[in-house]
């Protein structure tokens, strides 16, 4: 009897956590899609479309906003989510991120040596965001360094000029 209120309890707070998921990632309007080194030639590079990649980590895709604090997330990311919300660019661009793993990080060059992407790309700073159309890299934005306003002016700019 106490088994099957506790497989009750389980089972409502799973379908609850899977409501506010969903929810919470639909009202973003776009969602980005995961994309990793084994699907990055395939979804980005031949994608019909211009795509924008979000390059970090976990923990930095993740942060919320918190004020006062170093743990904020960057103005490139926030920018990225604001220009999702406005769908504005729905069926015109894809939107992915492409997190990097662990220990690609290499302190002794102090570069993303571990990772093949980001050495191909010539990835720096976490986060980069780079804009491909036809396989090549349109622009690219790398670390945090200015205000979300500016940062999604820059990039709603230069969204502009590749779709007309």
């Amino acid at each position: 009897m106490k088994n099957s209120i506790w497989i009750k309890i389980v089972l409502i707070v799973v379908v609850i956590s899977s409501l506010y998921i969903f929810f919470s990632q639909s009202k973003n309007g776009m969602i980005t899609d995961k994309v990793s080194d084994r699907t990055f030639q395939q979804e980005v590079l031949e994608s019909p479309i211009p795509a924008i990649v979000i390059i970090c980590n976990n923990e930095l895709w993740n942060r919320k906003s918190v004020s006062w604090s170093s743990k904020e997330p960057s103005a490139a990311i926030l920018a990225i989510r604001e220009i999702m919300k406005e769908d504005e660019y729905n069926d015109k661009v894809k939107f992915y991120r492409y997190i990097i793993p662990d220990g690609s990080y290499n302190q002794a060059t102090k570069s993303f040596d571990n990772d093949s992407i980001c050495k191909e790309l010539n990835v720096k700073w976490c986060p980069t965001v780079i804009i491909f159309k036809d396989g090549n890299i349109i622009r690219k934005f790398e670390g945090g360094g200015c205000t979300v306003k500016k940062s999604k002016e820059k990039m709603e700019q230069e969204l502009r000029m590749i779709i007309q």
